[in-house]
């Protein structure tokens, strides 16, 4: 019986989660083009909504209760705080990592006062860390810059048009351009990932799934692993293993 209440109870849990964050859209944010620092804050969202939901049923008079949510808040502020400073070794930013480290710890007293399960704090602490390494790889992520620019900002692409604009004679050839231009974005963003991934596992020597996803943050594990069958076939990457024991090496 105890068993299926406490599942009936983390089921409870998780749709108080999925009903504030899931089905909320918020347009108001602070982190303009910077997405790992958006990626960041919701994440630490969650884990602060958690941590007060997991400590609703402690006593207010419980010490540990009011130390556990006095953390998540300063996590949650420090996260916002450290929004500019993603790609440095700021104070702010070891001092927001700090924090998450000192959260795993109260976490770990809740479960040995027996006012956390097992499989939540091995829930909570996977989160926390996944947050404080998510802050790491964010620093070698291009996406953690607030104001990216590009090559094409830096020319005058209005005076190289009209020249060009002379040469151009059959219209045909316009046509296919334009068609071309569609393809761009796409295969420009393509060749970035995989290059992302190539310099990973130029660094890094043989690594797993996870060990790439923690140094591109900005990339789902599918799409990782779509682009790492890509590389295979190409014959740049090569894997050994099997499943989630697979592990993957460059072969430039």
């Amino acid at each position: 019986m105890d068993g299926k209440r406490d599942t009936h109870r983390d089921v409870q849990k998780s749709n108080q989660l999925a009903r504030f964050f899931d089905k909320q859209t918020i347009r108001t944010g602070p982190f303009g083009a910077n997405q790992s620092a958006d990626k960041a804050y919701r994440r630490a969202e969650r884990l602060v909504a958690a941590l007060y939901l997991v400590t609703n049923h402690i006593q207010p008079s419980e010490p540990i209760r009011d130390s556990v949510r006095a953390g998540a808040l300063l996590i949650l502020e420090r996260v916002l705080a450290i929004r500019n400073e993603m790609r440095t070794e700021s104070p702010n930013v070891v001092a927001c990592r700090a924090s998450i480290r000192h959260q795993v710890s109260l976490v770990r007293m809740l479960a040995v006062a027996g006012f956390l399960s097992t499989q939540n704090t091995n829930i909570m602490i996977d989160g926390l860390d996944e947050l404080g390494a998510f802050l790491s790889a964010s620093q070698n992520s291009p996406l953690s810059d607030m104001f990216p620019l590009s090559r094409e900002d830096l020319l005058d692409v209005r005076e190289g048009r009209i020249k060009d604009t002379v040469l151009v004679k059959d219209r045909d050839n316009v046509k296919d351009v334009s068609m071309m231009s569609d393809t761009m974005p796409f295969k420009k963003g393509h060749r970035v990932r995989e290059e992302g991934i190539i310099a990973v596992l130029r660094g890094g020597g043989e690594l797993g799934i996870r060990d790439i996803v923690a140094h591109l943050p900005e990339y789902s594990e599918k799409m990782i692993q779509r682009h790492l069958v890509d590389l295979i076939e190409a014959g740049r990457v090569k894997k050994v293993g099997l499943k989630r024991w697979s592990r993957y090496s460059t072969t430039e």
